[in-house]
């Protein structure tokens, strides 16, 4: 069996934080969301080929086996079934192929998922209850013998229904994003794709139960979110993007009038502007692991720290790890700020 990431989106759902950087390479839980994918893959055994796209090319240079679209642009990407089907056409993939999107976090390995492959087309569920982090309604959804009720009598059940953004849902338990596409229906997923392009993989899933094919669904345990439902994610989602160069993303919010929340994404190896301003101001560390200097002093400073600020003091910030630095500050808007 071969292993596809789908990395080739341009994250719209990241609003101005997906002009500069894709999904692929924020942090989450410690590491980036694409390493996450890779070694759970790898602990099964299974050497993944990555799908991205022009424009973010160089955020994957370290990494074996990608194939790279055209595409620098959302107008011009082929969209996520046209590019499993280009996959598969380009490197003449000819076994089964496990599909990933890479805006999947889960805490569970691959391994039950795989033991229940039959060879129909599977697909990864996870039950979202009354999570107020998650709607279902925009979503795929799915119903099946026992979808009414949490836990269902079976982790592994085949689908009687599922649609993408339902309202209302057909259940809350939702498709994440993994699936198991059976060589056999690649002539399927060609033809559905001809002359068109093809977005959501639950479309085609649709499409397969629709033409009377037997599709199977296995319930992941453990924790699952798409990495757009971080709450840091959607509270910048309508923000502005002011700075984005090889050191940083930066993006402003301003929340009244004299109050501004501010996220970046520090970049490995790079450090920030050093500067000082007349207000007070806040750090909040989001995700991964650095420095920060204050007054010509550094201090260490990973996720969950939050680090105050006196007028005047001059700080700077240093990324000393190999993955993204994410951290969000609070300031007063009419003070000067480098």
């Amino acid at each position: 069996m071969k292993a596809l990431i789908l990395a080739g989106g341009f994250a719209r759902r990241l609003g101005p934080l997906g002009n500069g950087i894709p999904k692929a390479i924020l942090v989450a839980e410690g590491d980036t969301i694409l390493n996450h994918l890779i070694k759970k893959l790898e602990a099964e055994k299974i050497e993944p080929i990555i799908s991205t796209n022009k424009k973010f090319e160089s955020f994957f240079t370290k990494y074996k086996n990608v194939i790279v679209e055209e595409a620098m642009t959302e107008e011009q990407k082929l969209g996520a079934l046209s590019a499993i089907d280009y996959a598969i056409k380009q490197l003449k993939i000819d076994e089964d192929l496990l599909v990933v999107c890479v805006d999947n976090y889960f805490s569970s390995s691959l391994r039950d998922f795989l033991s229940s492959y039959t060879g129909e087309p599977l697909v990864g569920i996870y039950h979202v209850g009354q999570r107020p982090d998650m709607k279902p309604e925009e979503m795929a959804t799915v119903k099946f013998k026992g979808s009414e009720r949490y836990p269902p009598p079976e982790r592994s059940f085949f689908i009687t229904e599922f649609k993408e953004k339902a309202k209302p849902p057909l259940s809350e338990y939702v498709a994440t994003g993994i699936y198991i596409l059976p060589k056999r229906i690649f002539s399927i997923l060609n033809e559905f794709c001809k002359n068109k392009k093809q977005d959501a993989p639950g479309f085609f899933i649709q499409h397969l139960i629709e033409r009377g094919e037997k599709v199977g669904g296995h319930l992941f345990s453990g924790e699952w979110y798409d990495l757009s439902h971080k709450s840091y994610v959607r509270a910048f989602s309508d923000a502005r993007l002011s700075k984005s160069d090889d050191r940083y993303v930066v993006c402003d919010k301003s929340l009244s009038e004299n109050l501004v929340l501010s996220i970046t994404i520090l970049h490995p190896d790079k450090q920030t502007t050093g500067h000082s301003h007349s207000v007070a101001e806040v750090y909040f560390f989001v995700e991964g692991e650095g420095e920060i200097e204050i007054d010509g002093r550094r201090h260490r400073v990973s996720s969950k720290d939050i680090v105050p600020l006196k007028p005047n003091q001059f700080h700077r910030v240093y990324n000393t790890t190999d993955k993204e630095l994410i951290f969000v500050s609070a300031f007063e808007k009419y003070g000067e700020r480098g």
